[in-house]
This record gives structure tokens, C-alpha cells and sequence, in this order.
């Protein structure tokens, strides 16, 4: 249940304080008018009820007079000026305790000192802002990181002399074969002829169970002198983990098993290999079949870059790679940072 209360404000000009937000519109005791951005909280103990308040909007001070004049007005209750340009009442930050713990006031404000602070606060410390030396620091690491991108893949190009010529082909070979997975009891794993062993248990997920309430006690500024109070509880949960039958299954599945790879040069004609399969493609345990075959074509460089040698490999479609002569002047881009390194789709036939 909502309940509501008056705001505290002190005069700035005889010192009063304890002044009520709704009640008290002028002093008591030299009649000088409210300041809203005076307003504070009181404690639990001090507090004052507001009996049947109807909250009609933030309080707005009039532009002409300065008069303050309840929210939803059109017009001054002082001077009759139009509030449309006034400027609403301040309000505070709302204040939260666990529930059954006691508010404190919020005190007596300094409001020149707030001002002060306010108006030669550094824009970049504004709430939720950021500082100059965090900003200095962005900027430094992003430099840095532009740098390194920039000197790491920065490249020179080089004339490279054919050195040699090398291919390989390989063939991939799986053989049928039966195996142990574990999978849950629920989940059948993939292959032929699964069948499922010994179980044991085993934590499978977690699941949020409901473990009462948090509540707190949150009180609102309601921007016309009073605030409101009341108690809000959301819902607490406690993990609990959830266990199932993790389960030792057998499985029948092509698996990779070997490789038949043959090399060679530029005089040696590329052949595949002889992969001798084990009673070819029959789905029989020990079985083999081809799972793949692949092949590459490499050109074996060379290159002096600041009086050292490097060597490089670099592919070529099987035609082109046959046609290239010993000493072949290729050009190509080779990384500053590591001259190792060579971007082999760069290469070209020097002169081209």
C-alpha cells in the first residue's frame, strides 16, 4: 500500500528548519516563500502523514514573480503570469531500505554549495559521463591498436626466384568401426546399431526454484512537497541443480582412420596412392572406404631481403604450376614484422 508524507524544507533566510513541503508554502516564521530545491526527506521518526492528498503533478515556479504554484496550473496564483515557460520543482533521488529498517534523514541542504558544486562540476563527470584521463586512456589503446594492425600487417613487395617444385596428394580413409559415446538416456547419438550400456547419474541442467521475497522499503519524491512510501518485494529463487542418466552407449560409425598421401617433384608424375582397402565400402565392422582426396601444387621461391634469404611455398592450379621454369622471376608481398611471411595471393609473374 502507497502512503504518503510531507517533504522538510529549511528557510534560507531566518535559518528554520523542519519546515513541512506541502503544508508550509511560506515560513513560519518570517513568511519568506518555499524553496523547492530545499526540500529533503525526514527520518521515520520525524515524518508527517498526508491525509487525503490528491497529487496533481509536479510544483512549477512561475517565471515573472517566482512564485511557487501547484502543478497543473496555467496560470500564477501570485501575479497571473502564464507557467507555461515556469520551471518544475527539483526533485530528489529516491530513497530504499530493507523493509522493517528504519529511514534516516536525508538532512539539511547547503543549496549555494550545491549550486557551486553544480555549475563547476567538469562537464565529462557528469553522471554516466566519462573523464578526460579515461578518454585520454580510450584514446591511447585504440591508437595503439591501430598501430599495431597497421605495422603487423604492413607488407613490402619482393622479386622471388623459383627455386623447385613439389606436389601432394592424399587420400582420406574411414573405417567402419564400433565405439563408445556418452549421451543422456533421452538422447539417441548418432551412428548404426546404437545400444545402450551402464548409466550413472549425473548433473544435467539447473533449474530456479522460488525461495520466498526480497522486499524493500522505497520512498518517491513526488515533486509537490510530499513524497510516497511503500513496500515492494520481488520474488527471490534458489539454483538447483537437476540430475538425469548420463549413459555409456555403443555405436557402429565411419571414422577417420588414415591417410595414403604420394609427393613428388616437377619430373615426377603425380599419382594417387594405393589406399588397399579393407573390403571396400562394405558396412561391416573393419571395413574401409574413401572419404576424400585432395591434392596441392607448390612452388618452392626464394628471395634475399636485406642480405638474408627466405624461402617460400606458394600454390599454383596444377596447369599453370607444371608450365613454370626453374628461376622464374615471381614478385609477391611479404609481412614487414615477420619476413617469413608471405601473402601467396599476391604472387605474380615479375614484369606483369
Amino acid at each position: 500500500m502507497e502512503k504518503h508524507y510531507e517533504m522538510f524544507w529549511d528557510c534560507q533566510f531566518c535559518g528554520t528548519t523542519k519546515l513541512l513541503g506541502k503544508t508550509h508554502r511560506f515560513c513560519v516564521n518570517c513568511g519568506a516563500p518555499q524553496n523547492p530545491a530545499s526540500r529533503y526527506y525526514p527520518s521515520d521518526a520525524e515524518k508527517i502523514a498526508v491525509e487525503d492528498h490528491i497529487f496533481v503533478g509536479v510544483d512549477v515556479t512561475c517565471p515573472a514573480c517566482g512564485q511557487l504554484n501547484a502543478g497543473g496550473s496555467e496560470f500564477c496564483q501570485q501575479c497571473g503570469s502564464p507557467l507555461k515557460e515556469g520551471k518544475l520543482a527539483q526533485t530528489l533521488e529516491g530513497q530504499t531500505v530493507a523493509t522493517g529498517t528504519a529511514f534516516e534523514g536525508s538532512g539539511s541542504r547547503d543549496i549555494v554549495k550545491e549550486k557551486f558544486d553544480a555549475e563547476n562540476k567538469p562537464k565529462n563527470d557528469d553522471k554516466g559521463g566519462i573523464s578526460r584521463t579515461t578518454i585520454a586512456i580510450i584514446v591511447g589503446v585504440i591508437g595503439l591498436i591501430i598501430f599495431g594492425i597497421w605495422f603487423f600487417t604492413r607488407t613490402q613487395n619482393v622479386t622471388a626466384l623459383v627455386t623447385g617444385h613439389e606436389w601432394e596428394r592424399v587420400i582420406s580413409v574411414q573405417e567402419y568401426k564400433r565405439y563408445s559415446v556418452e549421451s543422456w538416456w533421452d538422447i539417441r547419438p548418432a551412428g548404426d546399431n546404437a545400444s545402450m550400456g551402464l548409466c550413472r547419474e549425473s548433473q544435467r541442467s539447473t533449474r530456479q526454484i522460488p525461495d520466498g521475497e526480497s522486499c524493500n522499503t522505497v520512498r518517491t519524491d513526488r515533486g509537490d512537497g510530499t513524497f510516497s512510501e511503500q513496500n515492494v518485494c520481488v520474488p527471490k529463487y534458489r539454483s538447483e541443480p537437476v540430475y538425469d542418466r548420463l549413459c555409456n552407449w555403443q555405436v557402429s560409425n565411419w571414422v577417420d582412420d588414415r591417410s595414403v598421401p604420394t609427393s613428388g617433384g616437377l619430373n615426377d608424375e603425380p599419382v594417387w596412392g594405393e589406399p588397399n582397402l579393407n573390403c571396400a565400402n562394405q558396412i561391416t565392422l573393419g571395413c574401409e572406404r574413401e572419404s576424400g582426396r585432395g591434392e596441392d601444387y607448390n612452388l618452392l621461391l626464394s628471395a634475399t631481403i636485406d642480405s638474408e634469404a627466405y624461402a617460400y611455398k606458394c600454390p599454383l592450379p596444377q596447369n599453370e604450376w607444371a608450365e613454370v621454369l626453374i628461376e622464374t622471376a615471381f614478385t609477391l608481398d611479404v609481412s614487414v614484422a615477420d619476413k617469413r611471411q608471405a601473402r601467396c595471393d599476391t604472387l605474380k609473374r615479375a614484369g606483369s
